[in-house]
């Protein structure tokens, strides 16, 4: 039996979606409790219609991200930062410290959680520092922390 749910089914889907289930388990769980209603024509048109607009969006996405890591690829960051005189920070450098410069230059298209600092960087000098833009799409930077004049 088809349904559309219209509300989020645990193990069977989401709101929205068109799933197939069991007929007692249709007519007697998901109709009675009013999870879902038996879709028209209409309602299958329109359904495949947003699978397809949902797959092309996906689709666009994940060639943005792939064109940012090979942009991103062993790209050179620079951030001056008051230190004093032995190379320490007055400070420490965070993820949003790096991903303000990154969105800038290539667009809005980083969060926070894409950013993987190794360690805490609280010293003058080079570092490497990964990018996970998807769990299959991952590059590195280099940071160079510098000191203001």
């Amino acid at each position: 039996m088809q349904i559309l749910l219209t509300s989020n089914v645990d193990k069977v889907g989401k709101k929205g979606e068109i799933v197939s289930v069991a007929e007692g388990y249709g007519r007697n769980f998901i109709l009675k409790k009013k999870l879902g209603i038996i879709p028209t024509a209409q309602d299958i048109a329109k359904y495949k219609s947003n699978q397809t607009k949902k797959e092309t969006t996906a689709q666009a996405k994940l060639s943005n991200l792939q064109n940012l890591q090979i942009k991103l690829e062993n790209y050179e960051l620079v951030l001056q930062v008051k230190a004093n005189e032995e190379g320490h920070l007055f400070g420490a450098i965070k993820e949003a410290d790096i991903l303000e410069p990154l969105n800038r230059e290539f667009g809005q298209l980083l969060d926070k959680s894409m950013i993987k600092i190794p360690s805490s960087i609280k010293e003058l000098g080079q570092y490497i520092i990964d990018i996970q833009l998807t769990s299959t799409i991952k590059t590195k930077i280099i940071l160079y922390v510098k000191s203001e004049k």
